[in-house]
Parts: structure tokens; C-alpha cells; sequence
């Protein structure tokens, strides 16, 4: 026969918390969570409040996650963590879960040193009972081969995906919709890695079991018709991607509006087809209309916006129009430093398109700053083995022999 709670007041706050949590309304949940750990606190039943304590903290900590409060999410999984570690009768997949977790807050705070150990934590506790714990296994295990595969270690992540995927068909079956974005994983992986003939059926595979689960005019199914636009357009197929980018368009703004997030991003790919193909009369007014876009939505000073200024910049500097690249470049390396921090890879990348356009300038005294600064940047966040960090070394390497320097180039430090 099931226990039943002797306080059944933080159950209620607890659930009513949970559901104001899906519908987006995030301080009504956090008051509610606080009120839950009053009622908490009445209690008399140990195992009952420590259960209690556990669950609350790991939903406070999504809920911060879900905002962006990076810092409070830590704080609120960690309290979590030692809860449930420290718990008398305590359950090893609650704290492998909220392992996870962290390893999550981590990742998106750029503490990428403790990203790995919990992921690994979490997996050693889930596989103590693996036979209970395939899905939890294959989730955990997915983002561990995320991690690596937006560091550029595909070796590592490959087997991780691959491995996750086999669990989940064990488990749901092949044809499972729920499979749609497993499949996708690997196929971003394949597509990052260049492996584009293994990519492209993998995404059609998962676009067949997106559209059985969702229906053909899905937002979920534009998901993956950008990708497939993007690797189209990475195979030069053009024609097959404004074809696929032209039918996400048409679902997000049915679906969504012109206005979504979502909708713009699409119109991004078509705006960065356009580009490619030379076709600058089309690509410019889509950036222009795409940056008040994203200003609308996230504000001036998001990464979002800092990306179509950048692309903007491009085209201006692709037809020969450095005056007019030069200040969005340097607007998007500010809202890029704001937004990340100042050691964030991201704003090696925006350092780099700084020091690309010097050096097309024939400033090498700028270019030079600049590859260095970005090369100190990226090397210390990514590690020296990352292709973008070899591939800055290059152009720098290649900046000296323009100056005419002959020295030995120090690779970073790791």
C-alpha cells in the first residue's frame, strides 16, 4: 500500500508551481517554489522533506535554467545534489540526473572544465542499473557528445551518438517518432565533421518520422528542413536549398508569424543564400530587415543581433565596402564580449572577421593585435587541437609572412 504523506501542503504548492512553470510564467513558479519549501519546512516525516527538498531544488534550478540565470541554476542544482548525496536512503538516479544538470549550467557558463566530470558522473551512476536507466543512459550520453562536438572532438563524440541512438531503438523501436531528433544529433554531427553523404540520410529519415508524428506543416518539421537547407547549401546544391528553406519558411510563418524568432532565422538561411550566390541586391535588405528583427525580440545587445550585424557587415565587405563592414564588425565584437564574457569563443570569432578585414586593408599593425588577441581568446576556451583555433593560426602564421616577419608563431596554451 502506497504511503501517504503526512503534509500534503507542499504537494500542492509543488504542482501548482509545476504549472505555472509550462505556461511560461516564471516569478509566479518561483514564489510558489518558496512557499513549497515553507510547507516543507512544517514537516515532521525526515524522508518525506528530504525527498521534498530534492525535488524543489532541481525544479528551481530548471526554472532559473530556462531564463538564462546561469549562476542561481547552479546554486539551486548544487543544493539539490547535496541533498540527495547526503540523504540516508537516497536515490542514485535523482543525483545522477541533477549531475547532468549541471554538467548543463556548466557548459552554458563556459566552465567547460566541469562539464565532462559530471556528464561522466551521471553516467557512472545511471549505468550501475543500466538496465532501468536506457533512456536516462542515452540522454546523458547525447549531451556529453553535444559538448564535444561544439568543441570539435567528433572522434569522441561519435561513438557517444551512435551508442545513445542503438539504447533508444532498443528501447522505443526504430520507427519511434521520438527517435526524429537522435537521428538529428548524429546527422549535425556527420554535417559538422563534412561527412555530408552520412548526414543526408539521416535527416531525411528523421524529417519522415518528424512529419508522422507532427504533420507535414509542423514547426518541428522546419527544424529540419533548415538544417537539410544548410547542408545543401554546404554541398553547393543551391537550388535543393532555397527549395527546402523557401518550404520552412512557408511553416513558420503560417505557423508562427513573420515576426518569430523562428521565422527569421529561416529568412537568415534564404538572406545567407543569396550572399553566397553573389546575389547582394537580396541579401542586404533581408540582414537590414533581420537586425531590427532580432532587436525587437531580444534587444539591441543580444547575441542574435550581434550575428546579422556580423552578416551584414560580410556582404558590405564581400562587394568592397570596408567603411561600412568596419563599424558593424565592431558592434558585433561589444554585444558579443557584453553578452558571453571576454573569454568566450565566440568572441575569438568576432575578433576574427576584425583582423580578416585589417588584413584585406593591408593594416597588418591591426590585424596583427587582432589575430593574437583572438588566438589567446579561442586557444584558452577551445583547446589548441580545435579546427578554428588551427585555422587561425594559419591565417596569422600566413599575416607574419606578409609583414615579412620570420618568427616562430607560439601555438596557445590549452
Amino acid at each position: 500500500m502506497e504511503k501517504v504523506t503526512e503534509n500534503i501542503g507542499w504537494l500542492s504548492f509543488f504542482e501548482t508551481a509545476g504549472r505555472a512553470y509550462r505556461m511560461a510564467r516564471y516569478a509566479d513558479a518561483e514564489k510558489l517554489y518558496k512557499k513549497t519549501l515553507e510547507e516543507l519546512d512544517k514537516g515532521s516525516d525526515e524522508q518525506e522533506v528530504t525527498d521534498g527538498r530534492i525535488k524543489v531544488h532541481s525544479a528551481v534550478g530548471d526554472l532559473y535554467l530556462v531564463q538564462g540565470w546561469y549562476c542561481e541554476a547552479e546554486t539551486s542544482f548544487r543544493k539539490a545534489a547535496s541533498i540527495s548525496e547526503s540523504s540516508i536512503d537516497r536515490r542514485d538516479a535523482d543525483t545522477a540526473e541533477i549531475f547532468s544538470k549541471l554538467a548543463r549550467v556548466y557548459r552554458a557558463q563556459g566552465k567547460y572544465s566541469e562539464v565532462e566530470p559530471y556528464f561522466r558522473r551521471s553516467l557512472a551512476i545511471f549505468e550501475k542499473d543500466a538496465a532501468n536507466n536506457a533512456l536516462n543512459i542515452a540522454m546523458t550520453m547525447e549531451g556529453l557528445a553535444d559538448y564535444f562536438r561544439a568543441h570539435g572532438k567528433y572522434e569522441s563524440a561519435e561513438p557517444l551518438f551512435q551508442k545513445a541512438l542503438a539504447l533508444r531503438e532498443s528501447v522505443l523501436g526504430s520507427e519511434h517518432p521520438s527517435i526524429g531528433p537522435n537521428l538529428t544529433n548524429l546527422a549535425l554531427l556527420y554535417h559538422a565533421s563534412s561527412k555530408y553523404q552520412l548526414a543526408e540520410p539521416l535527416y531525411e529519415r528523421a524529417l519522415v518520422l518528424t512529419e508522422s508524428e507532427w504533420g507535414k506543416d509542423h514547426p518541428s518539421v522546419a527544424i529540419i528542413l533548415n538544417y537539410q537547407g544548410e547542408l545543401y547549401r554546404q554541398m553547393s546544391k543551391f537550388e535543393q536549398a532555397e527549395k527546402v528553406n523557401w518550404r520552412a519558411l512557408s511553416i513558420r510563418q503560417g505557423q508562427l508569424g513573420l515576426e518569430h524568432p523562428s521565422t527569421a532565422q529561416t529568412l537568415s538561411n534564404l538572406a545567407l543564400l543569396f550572399h553566397l550566390q553573389c546575389k547582394y541586391d537580396q541579401a542586404e535588405p533581408l540582414y537590414t530587415s533581420l537586425i531590427d528583427l532580432r532587436t525587437k525580440d531580444w534587444g539591441p545587445n543580444h547575441m542574435h543581433v550581434a550575428e546579422m550585424v556580423t552578416n551584414l557587415a560580410e556582404v558590405y565587405q564581400d562587394q568592397g565596402r570596408d567603411k561600412e563592414a568596419e563599424p558593424l564588425y565592431w558592434r558585433a565584437l561589444n554585444i558579443t564580449q557584453e553578452c558571453m564574457g571576454p573569454e568566450h569563443p565566440s568572441v575569438g570569432k568576432a575578433l576574427r572577421h576584425l583582423a580578416e578585414l585589417y588584413e584585406e586593408k593591408e593594416n597588418f599593425v591591426e590585424a596583427n593585435r587582432l589575430y593574437k588577441w583572438g588566438i589567446d581568446v579561442s586557444g584558452h576556451a577551445l583547446g589548441k587541437e580545435h579546427p578554428d583555433v588551427a585555422e587561425l593560426m594559419t591565417q596569422y602564421t600566413a599575416l607574419l609572412k606578409k609583414m615579412g616577419e620570420h618568427i616562430t608563431v607560439d601555438e596557445p596554451d590549452a
